[in-house]
Parts: C-alpha cells; structure tokens; sequence
C-alpha cells in the first residue's frame, strides 16, 4: 500500500490584524477622553488636611456636592441652588431605599468656605432622607 505524502495546506484566508489593531486605538482613545473629563468635573478646591477614614471598599457617591470659598454650591452639571439639591437628594434617597441601600453623598467644601454653607447642606440632605454623608479631606500628615 502506498500513501501519497499529502502537503500542508496553504492557509486560505490571510489573518488580519488591521481592524483589532482598529479597536485597541478606538478604546485607548476612549480611556484618555474620559479620563481627561473627568478631571473637569471635579471643582478646583483647597479642602481640609485630615487623615480621613481608612476602608479598603471604594463606595460610589452618586451626588458629589462642592461648596465653593464663596459659599455657593456646585454639581457636575454647574452651580446650583438649595431647591436643586434638596430635589436631588430626595430623589436619590428614593433611588437608593428601592434598591436597598445606603445613599451617602460626598461633600467637598472648601476649607475658606463659610461653615453655615456647610452645616446649610448637611441640614439639606438630612431633612431630605439622607441618613449619612461623607466629607472629603486632603490626606493630612
């Protein structure tokens, strides 16, 4: 019997690296816009050198509030009243008791702002549901 030495078969469709290559750009570009914005988000303040609380779980805010040295407030979306936040606080008290959990915003508040704009938001957020708040620091010494 006689076997015919058969040749490797010469692959028939050439692998095309050019659209995976595409794709890497395309999300290495998303990662660094979206990075970038949100640099922009986040309001320019000089807070309070504390050592803050030490916990390995990062928690999203979901409503970061910025008291300015002026004493004005300020979301991501620009600067915003009292009546503003109390409605947002309201609805993310809402928001988070139907999901079953805690809502706790985060406050930057400048450390030249006037305290009664600070004790102004607290008071806000608490008569609007908000069982806690977190107040952010600089890392202190």
């Amino acid at each position: 019997m006689r076997f015919n030495a058969r040749r490797p078969r010469e692959r028939q469709l050439p692998l095309d690296m050019t659209p995976m290559i595409d794709i890497v750009f395309q999300l290495l570009i998303f990662f660094l816009v979206t990075a970038q914005l949100s640099q922009y988000s986040r309001a320019d303040l000089d807070l309070p050198e504390e050592a803050g609380e030490k916990t390995d779980a990062a928690t999203e805010a979901g409503l970061i509030i910025n008291v300015l040295a002026d004493g004005t407030y300020e979301i991501a979306s620009g600067a915003v009243g009292i009546d503003e936040i109390r409605s947002l606080a309201s609805d993310l008290a809402r928001e988070s008791e139907a999901r079953g959990e805690t809502a706790r915003p985060l406050v930057r508040a400048d450390r030249n702002a006037p305290t009664s704009a600070l004790n102004l938001i607290l008071s806000t957020l608490q008569k609007a549901g908000i069982p806690a708040v977190r107040i952010a620091t600089a890392p202190g010494n």
